[in-house]
């Protein structure tokens, strides 16, 4: 049984008020809202897109039998009575959204305080409505572990009405691991996924092209993990590691840690079936992760650290908190494929920890990024929080803001960091939205949340990502798990992927760093991928 559930169950009796104890699944809600709270999910006073789909709530202990009153500026009032379940009827919800875009919309709830003699209480809220979210989320489906890679699915979610769809189940394709799928600028024509220990490979879906490639070379041994689509999207860029987990014995809090060994950075050119990298960002001697290009394509920005030294007596827990990733830009000239100037947006030295998962606003003004004591990877980390940096200096720095390199500062997001953990994140096409994974209710299972980016940097009260059961979060036993947001739905389905999978693997024609051709293995020196 998972430590959530137990601690769930002993605690059920003090979560309620003594004057009332017959609701189980009312007493977990109010223990995984925070204290203030009255509704589950905690969607009072929240900014949501003007197409999300409806946010349907219990009202939570010690209030029932409520009488609810929905109205806008313009359009009809929705009107409903019940004693717990609030449940909004589809069509309804969003003539109320489209009308009132731009606008307030006021919640209007009554209910009893069954701990006050059945007293009427007014709870009251509100919501503002803003600028629409791609409609399409995709994410992986997997146990809070991390560990195992059985019953491992990717499944595309519709923002708009709650519903999804499975777009890759490794039940069909013997249980191999799937990860780091990602679309370039939400275009959920192109696609790009791996696929670890059974019918292993880089799958790549480009319009109606689809492709099964070996990145592994003599140079690049473990191949392209963590990709980004180039904007032109004929290029990729894949970090290349071996990424090293193992349980901590004496670090209970973060249960496991992954660190990454031979990190480099290398680029895949898709129409010339070819790899091509720069050795600043390919060293031997200095670890490379997570890219992420600009929106106009003219940055790769990536996490980079030096490799720090090892005792040999030293254990892997205190080796990992000596990784500290800067996160550096490099500019990239498209019409050679070449790299130019670095500059260190994030120095480890000045913050003293470490940096992961760079990702840019499409206008180029913000950048968002994780910070985290140390390691690679601060999903198992709570102290991991979002901060953001201008990167075009246009914003008037108040004591907030901080330094994060000699050239550039940074804030921590208050309105959406929790005392959990905070960790992938991607902007909407629009710019006008950030969705990150949060651990916030329990410390264990990663969730999707959405916040309201202004223009001046600032950020919304994040609310969960709805279902049409708003107790679905009490008994899903699944994380969710590098969500990505698509503005057309995805050009894959479970049975593509089947098919997929059978395909014959291409090897790459050639390796080039710096401009200079470099030995690779051909494709019939490998063992057999299957």
């Amino acid at each position: 049984m998972e430590i959530r559930h137990i601690v769930l169950g002993l605690s059920i009796m003090l979560a309620l008020p003594s004057c009332r104890q017959d609701n189980t699944r009312l007493a977990q809600m109010r223990l995984l809202s925070p204290q203030e709270a009255f509704i589950y999910p905690d969607y009072a006073d929240v900014t949501i897109p003007c197409n999300i789909a409806p946010l349907n709530f219990y009202l939570l202990p010690p209030y029932e039998n409520y009488s609810l009153e929905v109205f806008g500026q313009t359009g009809d009032t929705l009107r409903m009575k019940g004693k717990h379940l609030v449940k909004f009827k589809p069509k309804e919800w969003h003539e109320m959204l489209r009308e009132n875009t731009g606008k307030r919309i006021e919640v209007r709830l009554q209910a009893e305080d069954v701990c006050a003699d059945g007293t009427v209480q007014n709870l009251s809220f509100h919501w503002d409505v803003r600028d629409s979210i791609d409609p399409y989320m995709v994410c992986r489906l997997i146990e809070p572990s991390y560990q195992m890679s059985n019953l491992l699915q990717t499944i595309e979610y519709d923002l708009q009405d709650a519903s999804q769809r499975v777009l890759f189940d490794n039940r069909l394709q013997t249980y191999g691991c799937v990860n780091c799928h990602t679309f370039p600028q939400g275009d959920g024509s192109h696609m790009v996924y791996h696929v670890r220990f059974n019918r292993t490979g880089t799958f790549i879906v480009r319009g109606d092209e689809t492709r099964r490639v070996d990145l592994k070379s003599s140079r690049f041994p473990m191949g392209g993990v963590y990709p980004a689509w180039h904007p032109d999207k004929n290029l990729i860029a894949f970090g290349t590691s071996n990424a090293y987990p193992f349980v901590h014995s004496k670090d209970i809090v973060r249960r496991t840690e992954v660190f990454d060994s031979i990190g480099d950075i290398i680029v895949y050119d898709l129409d010339r079936n070819a790899i091509f990298t720069d050795s600043r960002i390919s060293s031997d001697t200095v670890e490379e992760t997570f890219p992420f290009w600009s929106d106009d394509g003219k940055f790769l920005y990536l996490c980079q650290s030096p490799n720090p030294p090892r005792d040999s007596a030293e254990d892997d827990v205190d080796y990992s908190k000596k990784i500290k990733y800067d996160l550096i830009r490099i500019a990239f000239d498209k019409s050679s494929n070449t790299f130019g100037e670095i500059d260190t947006i994030v120095d480890s030295r000045i913050t003293g920890q470490t940096t992961s998962f760079p990702r840019i606003s499409p206008d180029g003004r913000f950048l968002v990024f994780c910070l985290s004591d140390h390691g690679t990877f601060p999903i198992r980390h709570p102290e991991s929080d979002l901060y953001l940096v201008d990167l075009q200096d246009a914003l008037l720095k108040d004591s907030n803001w901080i330094a994060a390199s000699k050239g550039f500062m940074m804030k921590k997001m208050e309105n959406v960091n929790s005392r959990f953990t905070e960790s992938f994140h991607n902007f909407s096409s629009n710019g006008k939205w950030l969705m990150f994974s949060s651990k916030r209710e329990d410390n264990l299972y990663s969730r999707p949340y959405f916040t309201y980016i202004g223009s001046d940097g600032s950020s919304t009260k994040p609310f969960l990502l709805p279902q049409k059961d708003p107790a679905f979060y009490l008994t899903f036993l699944k994380s969710y798990n590098v969500p990505d947001l698509a503005r057309t739905p995805a050009a894959m389905s479970a049975s593509k992927a089947k098919k997929m999978s059978l395909m014959p693997v291409t090897a790459v024609d050639s390796v080039i760093i710096d401009g200079k051709r470099v030995e690779v293995f051909p494709l019939t020196a490998r063992p057999s991928m299957d």
